[in-house]
């Protein structure tokens, strides 16, 4: 009796095993499909069909982290923020040390202006992985936009440093283009003659990179910008006003060709900084550049 026991058990330890190595095989496989799968959506090319292909993933490897990141930045290229912040957030559940997953999901809270939630979001990638020069400049950033929301003041160079990260959102800028994008032509009240630091600016900075071999053939719009004081029409008509002294100081004294030069002219819709204070409204009285082609 005792060895019949013996033998029953000995037959049950072998089937336990043998159920252990089967689930570790089916395990193993599908570890390697997730993989697979992973790899064909980066042969893919059309970003409709990488992201169908990844909705079909996503359910067959809900528990991979690379997956779910990856189809949180299909959405997000497809502008579908509040989704991709849901398979960003499934990514850094799964893998805490997943930076990158924390850092788009910086860049979607800030392309829905939920600017605290941004710097949160780019402070936990930063601490993985503290040397992201990318993700530092958009947390300076972002950290300068919830200052000027807090209505707390901003100085002009922190005002460039916002303009210059919102500009550089879709491509990487050479040196030479940010130069000239981070320009701030800075106007008091209600002028709309060119003051002398600004006319400064220009032949310091703007002339030099309009006039760069990477540049000499690049087309910019010149954009007027006021404060959100005083009626919209004349708002608008006096930024025209302001960016068309802009392009004319450049054609006049340095000869640049005016084709290059498009006037454009915003009024108050497009302040760079809220108008919380006196300071930000004069970061918002202001000409900036931006390449068109």
């Amino acid at each position: 009796m005792r060895s019949h026991g013996r033998n029953e058990k000995k037959v049950l330890l072998g089937f336990f095993l043998l159920l252990c190595g089967l689930f570790c095989a089916a395990a193993q496989g599908v570890a390697a499909d997730c993989k697979a799968l992973a790899e064909k959506v980066r042969k893919e090319q059309s970003l409709v069909a990488k992201r169908d292909l990844l909705a079909a993933a996503v359910k067959e490897c809900g528990n991979d982290a690379e997956i779910n990141y990856m189809y949180g930045y299909s959405l997000e290229r497809l502008r579908k923020y509040d989704e991709a912040l849901k398979y960003y957030a499934s990514a850094t559940a799964l893998d805490r040390k997943y930076a990158k997953a924390f850092f788009s999901m910086g860049d979607v809270y800030m392309n829905l202006d939920q600017v605290a939630n941004a710097v949160t979001a780019y402070e936990k990638g930063l601490n993985v992985e503290p040397g992201d020069k990318r993700a530092g400049k958009s947390l300076e950033s972002a950290r300068i936009k919830l200052k000027a929301l807090r209505g707390e003041s901003v100085s002009t160079e922190e005002a460039a440093t916002v303009l210059i990260a919102e500009k550089s959102k879709e491509r990487e800028l050479t040196p030479m283009e940010a130069t000239i994008l981070r320009l701030l032509i800075l106007f008091p009240g209600k002028s709309v003659e060119l003051p002398e630091e600004g006319s400064d600016q220009l032949s310091l900075v703007a002339v030099r990179a309009l006039n760069s071999p990477e540049l000499k053939n690049a087309v910019f719009e010149v954009s007027g910008n006021t404060d959100d004081t005083g009626e919209k029409a004349a708002n608008l008509a006096l930024s025209r006003k302001r960016a068309e002294a802009v392009r004319d100081f450049l054609v006049e004294n340095y000869r640049v060709d005016a084709k290059r030069l498009k006037v454009a002219a915003y009024g108050e819709a497009q302040p760079l900084v809220p108008n919380s204070t006196e300071q930000n409204r004069s970061m918002n009285n202001r000409v900036e550049f931006k390449r068109l082609k």
